[in-house]
């Protein structure tokens, strides 16, 4: 999935890199909890979703020069793994802007649910 914004490609990586910040851009996140301020591989914590489906984490992987991050979600037995990643929109038919992209790996189910509200923060992180 990717979506497009006006956000500089700059700014919403610093959303991203900021646990304390997600609930900002990612609404269906109502709180955060991380052992760093700032993302780095073996960054662990729990997020809760829609105030009640806590969810621990761990980051596998960070590259500030690609601006792209990787992490395991898991609750209970379900676990999804996320890549995300952040492009230049360099304008020609797009305006300038960031292009936020997601991949998503996981049980059927649980990404077909997740996806809509992924997509909505991916759009709130790139306004």
């Amino acid at each position: 999935m990717e979506v497009h914004g006006p956000a500089a490609p700059e700014e919403a990586w610093e959303r991203y890199l900021h646990p304390e910040r997600w609930t900002t851009w990612a609404p269906h996140l109502t709180s955060v909890a991380a052992s760093t301020a700032v993302l780095r591989r073996g960054t662990t914590g729990t997020v809760t979703a829609l105030g009640i489906v806590p969810a621990h984490f761990e980051v596998l992987s960070v590259d500030p020069e690609s601006r792209s991050w990787s992490w395991a979600v898991r609750v209970g037995p379900v676990e999804l793994v996320l890549h995300h990643s952040l492009s230049a929109q360099a304008g020609g038919r797009a305006a300038p802007g960031t292009a936020a992209g997601i991949t998503m790996t996981g049980p059927w189910p649980v990404l077909t649910a997740y996806r809509p509200l992924m997509r909505r923060a991916l759009r709130r992180l790139v306004r």
